[in-house]
């Protein structure tokens, strides 16, 4: 549709006499044109020059180059349609892709700045960087002759760093969205401070420049953040398995309180028994007992040997670790160190908990072997007695 379209002293105009008239209204809806019946139609001729009818009057023909730019360039954002009517596919297409990566900077400089110009100062970002209680303004005017415009170098790559650039800063959706922002405005700040004009046409000549400054900080950003996490999940396991071992010592102590109660329950049984069947069941109870919490303090022991070799297996995943290895590494053997003193901690007092059951039942046997002697000897007198009294 674009070859039937032309320019007549100033006028542009759409040659629709030999195109149906659904196809010209369908085509006229298509670029934006809200009100086709309100552009004037003259024999055939439609011309679009009428910005009443129009999306926004905005009229997406333009006689030039320059009166394109003039329009477009206050714009936030590319328009979806424009053309020039007169200049060649290929010039256009030239054009389409020097636009796109002039709003694709504007666009990413639009969600980093802080404030834009006003009525007195149009066509301005507005920055402020903060460094060592010493506030630092930054001002970038976009605003640029059509000559400029067309003169600054670039290439497909510079547009493909722009498309970046303007992404890291929309993406809102992700975790460090305002990191990344306030990464991209150091770099900026420091990308400008070398520069005598400080204007939007020395970004887009340097844009090879100032992405690499911003992919550098950024990844000592991304290293730092993945460090710090990873230390802090590496102490999280710490604390994880300390909290295990010592959860299995509460157990054991718990359970070791069986033995005093044991201790208290001989008491009160040996005062009132006289039968030596009644000490072999308490001694029992009381073997049985305390085999119990040795052999268990044995199996905590070995649990506790596991968890050492759990942890060593947590952490061997962070062996591929290339950035801040030193902290990494430093982290887990403080760790294993803290772990390692407290399993070993820990298995002192399961040992003392043990021998200390065990002394207990040699005590208590020793008691008990001690009484059953003075009952069987009793019993020995008295059936003597008996025997003596029955013989005389």
């Amino acid at each position: 549709m674009l070859d039937k379209i032309y320019l007549d002293d100033g006028q542009i105009i759409l040659d629709a006499s030999s195109v149906s008239p659904s196809d010209i209204h369908t085509y006229l809806v298509s670029i934006g044109c809200k009100y086709p019946e309100k552009l004037e139609s003259i024999a055939g001729q439609i011309y679009l020059m009428t910005s009443e009818a129009w999306q926004g009057r905005y009229i997406p023909f333009f006689v030039s180059v320059d009166s394109l730019w003039h329009t477009l360039r206050a714009k936030d954002q590319e328009p979806e349609h424009y053309f020039v009517i007169g200049i060649s596919s290929q010039d256009m297409d030239a054009l389409r892709d020097r636009l796109k990566f002039y709003f694709a900077l504007r666009s990413m400089l639009k969600g980093l700045c802080h404030h834009e110009g006003d009525d007195a100062q149009p066509m301005k970002y507005i920055f402020f960087s903060s460094k060592e209680s010493y506030l630092t303004k930054l001002e970038i005017p976009y605003a640029m002759s059509i000559d400029d415009f067309l003169s600054i170098n670039f290439d497909g790559l510079a547009i493909s760093r722009a498309e970046t650039l303007k992404s890291a800063v929309h993406q809102d959706d992700d975790v460090h969205c305002d990191e990344r922002k306030h990464v991209m405005r150091e770099a900026l700040v420091e990308f400008f401070k070398d520069e005598e004009s400080r204007n939007f046409g020395c970004l887009m000549s340097g844009v090879k420049e100032f992405y690499q400054a911003y992919s550098e900080r950024y990844k000592v950003y991304v290293s730092k953040f993945s460090v710090n996490k990873i230390l802090s999940e590496i102490e999280n396991e710490r604390v994880s398995f300390l909290c295990k071992i010592q959860d299995a010592i509460m157990s054991q102590q718990t359970k070791a309180f069986a033995i005093p109660g044991g201790v208290v329950a001989v008491g009160a049984i040996l005062r009132f028994s006289k039968n030596s069947w009644d000490f072999l069941i308490i001694f029992t109870g009381l073997l049985i007992t305390t085999w119990m919490i040795s052999s268990l303090n044995k199996n905590v022991t070995k649990h506790i040997d596991l968890l050492g070799e759990e942890f060593k297996k947590s952490v061997s995943k962070y062996n591929d670790v290339i950035v801040g290895i030193e902290d990494v590494r430093a982290e887990i053997e403080r760790s294993r160190v803290k772990l390692d003193t407290s399993s070993v901690d820990a298995k002192k007092k399961l040992s003392s908990l043990t021998r200390i059951a065990w002394m207990i039942l040699v005590l208590v046997t020793l008691l008990l072997i001690e009484r059953s002697e003075r009952i069987i000897s009793h019993d020995l007198d008295q059936a003597i007695k008996a025997f003596s009294v029955f013989v005389s």
